[in-house]
């Protein structure tokens, strides 16, 4: 298979990785309520439930059921966004020395084996290590990005961020919607086991995996590999350590450094404010809003519709003007969690939201292109996985932050506050076009 064909089969590999990806998330709030059912507890369950209710007490703030089950998400999905973290970087750089596919076939595996363990049991705490063994094996999207960096040129490599963007966007559409169908099995009556979606991504997951194997081809030419293993391997600390991925160590002798940090940092905060919001949506409208698995799928399916439609139209944006549509793309999210913190009605609630999925499909697809350009070939794999590590820490943060306000407070409180912080990274993106001027300038 020549090595032009990859955008095209990088795209089907996303899109089936995404599909199964989020095909559980209408279906998370009902998810962390089945595993508190009589009969389904474990110690491990329990034990959190208790911690919560100790807490809360503690400082004196009601305690509500439904409100740990915020709680309860908010620690899975940073636990998951962890290990993501600590895993990613170090991934991204085997994937500069031994090639794009091996690593991508790794890594494909790992996120299978979580998926067969999550399906082999109802127990909470092997749900639990299916998270972590997940976490630890999830770097599909990094090493699919530096595929995209080895195919397209520095001043086209917006186009294949819009492709990834375009997996994004319809992923979100069509694996909600597979949600939504488990959900309507079960309103029907018909038995449905909770592993169902579980089962529905080792199918997929078993497709990726044959799908590289036989088909995807070798993107990184061995010319520009690199070769020294114990390189990385005594760098493991540049790839995990907090300080050295904001200074990108792992590249620190590169020209384009500089602005990789400036990226990295506005990339970090705007990640952590946006995530944790992103991922108590949820359990907002599950309490507030009393919604079911079924209209979480609608909802979802509409964040897709949206942001497939902004995606389609990424592609014409120039790469010199995804520094600023990415600036753009703040300035949406900012009123678009003011308006879902305060709404009170569902139409009210859906401006909110569409505003947050044209934001959502702008930002990151435009951020990537842009520090990717500022990286040679031999560094696209570590500069991205760095990249994209920094917005896993904030992913590890950010929903146990958003969730801990959520919890103990209130869900308008919680919108409220992340609404206006986002102006932080807003404003550093800012400042970086007044450096990319100094640069140009020079």
């Amino acid at each position: 298979m020549k090595k032009n064909s990859a955008p095209l089969l990088i795209f089907i590999l996303l899109l089936f990785d995404l599909i199964a990806f989020t095909s559980i998330l209408p279906l998370f709030p009902a998810l962390i309520d089945y595993y508190g059912l009589i009969g389904r507890r474990d110690q491990l369950y329990d034990g959190i439930e208790m911690f919560c209710q100790f807490f809360q007490n503690t400082i004196g703030t009601p305690s509500s059921k439904h409100l740990h089950s915020v709680f309860f998400g908010g620690v899975l999905g940073s636990l998951y966004c962890l290990l993501q973290f600590l895993s990613s970087p170090l991934l991204g750089a085997l994937s500069d020395i031994y090639g794009r596919k091996p690593i991508l076939l790794l890594s494909i595996a790992g996120t299978l084996l979580s998926y067969i363990i999550w399906a082999s049991t109802n127990n909470f705490t092997y749900f639990v290590l299916s998270r972590i063994v997940g976490g630890l094996s999830k770097a599909s999207v990094s090493i699919c990005i530096a595929i995209m960096a080895d195919v397209y040129s520095q001043k086209k490599i917006g186009q294949g961020m819009a492709i990834i963007g375009a997996a994004f966007s319809i992923g979100f559409l069509v694996g909600p919607i597979i949600g939504v169908y488990f959900s309507h099995i079960a309103n029907a009556g018909i038995e449905l086991a909770i592993d169902a979606p579980a089962k529905f991504a080792v199918l997929l997951s078993i497709i990726e995996l044959i799908f590289v194997a036989l088909i995807l081809p070798e993107t990184l030419e061995i010319s520009k590999r690199k070769t020294l293993i114990n390189e990385v391997l005594e760098n493991c600390l540049l790839y995990i350590k907090p300080s050295a991925l904001f200074r990108f160590a792992a590249v620190n002798n590169h020209p384009g450094v500089k602005l990789m940090q400036s990226y990295g940092r506005a990339y970090f905060v705007y990640m952590f404010f946006y995530s944790g919001l992103e991922f108590t949506l949820s359990f907002l409208t599950h309490t507030r809003f009393n919604y079911d698995s079924m209209q979480q799928g609608k909802m979802y399916f509409y964040i897709g519709i949206l942001m497939t439609i902004v995606q389609g139209g990424i592609r014409q944006i120039p790469n010199t003007k995804h520094h600023t549509t990415a600036i753009y793309g703040i300035a949406f999210t900012i009123p678009a969690y003011i308006i879902i913190g305060n709404s009170s009605s569902a139409n009210g609630f859906y401006i909110g939201l569409a505003l947050y999925a044209i934001a959502s499909s702008l930002v990151v697809p435009c951020m990537t292109s842009c520090i990717s350009n500022e990286a040679t070939d031999d560094v696209k794999g570590v500069t991205i996985g760095v990249f994209r590590c920094l917005g896993a820490l904030a992913r590890a943060i950010g929903p146990l932050f958003a969730s801990t306000v959520f919890w103990l407070f209130d869900p308008t409180i919680c919108y409220m506050i992340g609404g206006v912080l986002l102006f932080i990274p807003l404003f550093m993106l800012r400042h970086l076009s007044s450096e990319i001027n100094a640069i140009k300038e020079e």
